[in-house]
């Protein structure tokens, strides 16, 4: 154990927290770096914001841990602060990509706020820690060490109170390991959103520049090209892209494009697989349309309407003497599988909720 005196100095407390940080640092960077480094070309909306987020708590919340723990002369309670930590980081982690994302959307459009727009599930309380069980293993090692390397550490200070090269050396010496443990951690969590966004991303930049067929570039290249050609008329150059939904049950991941034509399209990727891509708007504009006239669509338009209580295409239909022509209908918003639309004419409009992506499902509208 390290000498008391030693941990009641101010330098060696400071080293705490500089240690904290630094362990903190290492594993956000293990868990979310490498997915940032693969958006960053992708026009991927509010998928930093959540990521950013999440790293900044766990870097501060790991610094107080070792500024705390730092101060501390008993061993075991200090692993037990840090074996807390480490458990609850595990948590956030395994909360990220869903209620982290969630969270940022409520934030940034308060419409939304209080929709489980990217809903958790879990099939019990201890699956995030089992999940996690290697950052645990990682986390408690270090600890053990911890006073030790900063007493080491402490001695390595110049007389200006920085610290030279050992100093370093001790501090930084964990980090590869919790950064490893942090990679490891988020393949067993399971996120596919990032590799999914990229995926279809691929896909449309390369559909977009190539005339030939796509099943064959396919063959060539490995990529179900394929999957875009029912779309293939409807890609432009400008887009953004979202996540639209997961269902981890099934490993499938839905992604959404709003291109700057208006045009609306969701792909399914299962398994990191592009599986197909189609026109999304039909069951907002045409089913829409359908229950304020009362006019059944086309026969071609198969899955046109959505799903809906039998009192709302009822009530929508008992409404629709109020528009004076034909309503346009636009999409006012949409986040996960919310989606919110209006319909519109020059002196009446409704705005209607939706949920879902495959059915598609009307929750309740009122007017504007």
């Amino acid at each position: 154990m390290a000498s008391p005196h030693a941990l009641n100095d101010p330098s060696t407390r400071n080293l705490g927290f500089l240690n904290g940080l630094l362990i903190g640092l290492a594993l956000a960077l293990g868990v979310w770096g490498w997915e940032a480094v693969k958006l960053v070309k992708v026009p991927v909306v509010l998928q930093y914001p959540s990521l950013i987020f999440a790293a900044l708590v766990i870097i501060a919340w790991f610094g107080l841990t070792g500024w705390m723990t730092g101060r501390l002369e008993k061993t075991w309670l200090g692993l037990l602060i840090w074996l807390v930590t480490a458990v609850l980081a595990t948590y956030l982690i395994a909360y990220q990509p869903t209620f982290g994302r969630t969270l940022t959307v409520w934030l940034s459009d308060r419409r939304f706020w209080g929709l489980p727009v990217y809903p958790f599930s879990v099939d019990s309380l201890a699956a995030p820690v089992l999940a996690g069980f290697f950052v645990i293993l990682v986390l408690l090692f270090v600890a053990v060490l911890q006073n030790y390397r900063l007493e080491a550490a402490g001695r390595e200070v110049n007389a200006n109170g920085r610290l030279q090269f050992r100093a370093w050396l001790q501090l930084l010496l964990p980090m590869p390991f919790i950064f490893v443990a942090g990679m490891v951690t988020r393949d067993v969590v399971g996120d596919p959103s990032a590799q999914a966004v990229q995926i279809v991303h691929h896909a449309i930049q390369r559909t977009l520049t190539y005339e030939g067929d796509l099943f064959e570039l396919g063959l060539r290249e490995g990529l179900n090209y394929s999957a875009l050609n029912s779309v293939r008329d409807q890609l432009s150059p400008d887009y953004t892209m979202a996540i639209g939904g997961v269902q981890p049950e099934a490993s499938i991941t839905y992604v959404v494009i709003h291109f700057d034509n208006d045009a609306w399209v969701n792909c399914r990727i299962i398994s990191e697989t592009l599986s197909y891509c189609y026109d999304a708007a039909p069951p907002y504009t045409v089913g829409l349309t359908s229950f304020i006239t009362g006019e059944a669509p086309p026969e071609s338009c198969l899955g046109c309407l959505p799903k809906a209580d039998v009192a709302w295409p009822t009530w929508l239909q008992s409404k629709g003497a109020n528009f004076t022509d034909m309503p346009s209908i636009r999409r006012l918003a949409q986040w996960g599988s919310y989606v919110l639309i209006r319909a519109e004419s020059d002196n009446y409009a409704l705005d209607c909720w939706f949920s879902g992506i495959s059915p598609v499902q009307l929750d309740y509208c009122e007017e504007g």
